[in-house]
């Protein structure tokens, strides 16, 4: 077996500068091995200004097939272009090879550091101390364990207007169950694809006198993502993504208000368009309900078994969503429109968007999931 592990020459690098790394691959098996760097790997960074894809690149590509003796490792300098759009800490990991990620800050351009090749062995050590911390150190870095495990999920906003229930919000998380570069994860590198997901829908009711809240629907679950199953690459024009798992719902009340399901779910997703340009992601889902079902015994001629969503857009510029959901009989319908749009382009201090929604249909809350509704509102999102 042999473990790849990469780190970086420095902590941080100018925006539109040269970003090099360092491959290290680690024999760990009781022979000599024969082994091959590729001569590209796919890179994606993760930044506050959103996502990147692209390639890195051996800087000795033609010496790229090794000999490793037993407890030995050898290692390739890569160099990657980093995009001068994004300022501040990055997380890149690496899209088709079971490795480590690694973190950095990028600074404005003209105040980075020059990435001046430095020996190997400075370079291991470092990555060492980065993904085995001493013991007394592992409860002490809170950042770096958000930005490893927990990631935005579902959309998060706070809408409202006049029309009770005036306000609403969604706030969702998915957290990673495997440390992505733990010993599990780098021998069974799909393991890593297991999240557990939590999303709350809350209706606000703030001209009622009391103020109170509506209904709020608390969705927990767990599933499996499988990200660009088809192997695409930075320069495609597609990427196929699969999502799969089991989800309970329901809405905390009691007696004759009280609300609950559980599905088992299929979502694939499409996404069509290359990162920097027009895309078009389509977004089936289809599911079954398990378990008990008499707090809503019709829930199915409302909720049917499936909806789709598409988003039409630029990842840094406007998009438009549309979530639709119709049971089998096309009785009772619902459609959900989102206008979202980048504060960040004329408010740069501010990572939100604003967000204008409209809907139509049954369902927009688990309570009155019998109802039709027809809402207007406007307000901020903080992910989409």
């Amino acid at each position: 077996v042999v473990n790849v592990t990469v780190a970086v020459d420095s902590e941080s690098v100018s925006a539109g500068g040269e970003m090099r790394v360092h491959v290290n691959a680690l024999n760990a098996t009781s022979n000599s091995v024969t082994w091959t760097f590729p001569a590209q790997l796919q890179r994606r960074i993760d930044s506050s200004q959103g996502t990147f894809v692209g390639s890195i690149e051996s800087s000795s590509p033609e010496t790229n097939v090794v000999d490793i003796a037993v407890g030995a490792f050898a290692t390739r300098e890569y160099v990657t272009a980093v995009p001068d759009q994004i300022i501040g800490q990055v997380v890149m990991e690496f899209t088709d090879l079971p490795a480590n990620r690694v973190v950095f800050d990028v600074v404005a351009a003209g105040t980075g550091e020059n990435f001046q090749g430095k020996d190997v062995g400075t370079t291991f050590k470092r990555f060492v101390k980065e993904v085995e911390p001493e013991a007394n150190d592992k409860g002490s870095e809170p950042g770096r364990f958000f930005r490893e495990h927990i990631f935005a999920y579902e959309p998060m906003y706070f809408i409202a207007l006049a029309k009770s229930p005036n306000a609403k919000f969604q706030i969702s998380f998915a957290y990673q169950l495997l440390n992505h570069d733990g010993p599990l994860a780098m021998r069974v590198p799909w393991l890593k694809g297991f999240r557990l997901g939590y999303t709350q829908l809350s209706l606000w009711d703030w001209n009622s006198s009391s103020g109170a809240f509506y209904d709020t629907s608390y969705k927990p679950e767990i599933f499996y993502t499988w990200k660009n199953v088809l192997r695409a690459q930075p320069t495609n024009w597609f990427e196929l993504d699969l999502q799969g798992g089991l989800k309970h719902e329901s809405n905390g009340k009691g007696g004759d208000d009280s609300r609950s399901l559980n599905i088992v779910y299929l979502r694939p997703t499409l996404t069509l368009g290359r990162d920097e340009g027009l895309q078009l992601a389509v977004q089936p889902r289809v599911w079954v309900y398990l378990g008990d079902l008499s707090d809503n015994p019709d829930i199915a001629d409302y909720r049917g078994y499936a909806d789709l969503r598409a988003v039409l857009g630029w990842k840094r510029g406007l998009q438009l969503s549309a979530l639709g959901r119709m049971e089998q009989d096309g009785n009772h319908r619902s459609l959900q429109l989102d206008a979202t749009y980048p504060t960040m382009r004329f408010f740069g201090s501010f990572s939100l968007y604003l967000d204008v929604q409209y809907f139509y249909g049954y369902g927009e809350s688990l309570l009155g999931y019998d109802q039709k509704t027809e809402q207007l509102r406007v307000g901020l999102a903080l992910f989409r």
